[in-house]
């Protein structure tokens, strides 16, 4: 099995730009926190994933994808503001 630092480097660096921090709890599981780039919002938080499921690359990606997934899932698609409002000009509404 990988190490601890191993698979905090694999998952953490999956999520960049956003702020990913996994955590070891006492029991060996990992906490895996998402938050917004500058860190002020958390998007997701999973608690109880079992290191031991952790053993390879391909299941390291595969928990990678299904977080990824749950933070699309709940994170709303932003439009920037500046085509918003070429949007609304566009259209002939008010941003």
């Amino acid at each position: 099995m990988m190490s601890i630092l191993e698979q905090r480097q694999i998952i953490e660096s999956a999520f960049l730009p956003l702020n990913c921090r996994c955590l070891v709890e006492a029991d060996d599981t990992l906490t895996v926190q998402i938050r917004a780039v500058g860190g002020e919002r958390m998007l997701l938080g999973v608690k109880g994933i079992q290191r031991s499921e952790l053993s390879s690359s391909r299941s390291i990606s595969q928990l990678v994808l299904r977080l990824r997934q749950q933070v699309t899932v709940q994170e709303p698609t932003h439009v920037p503001s500046r085509e918003r409002e070429s949007r609304a000009l566009q259209s002939g509404t008010h941003a």
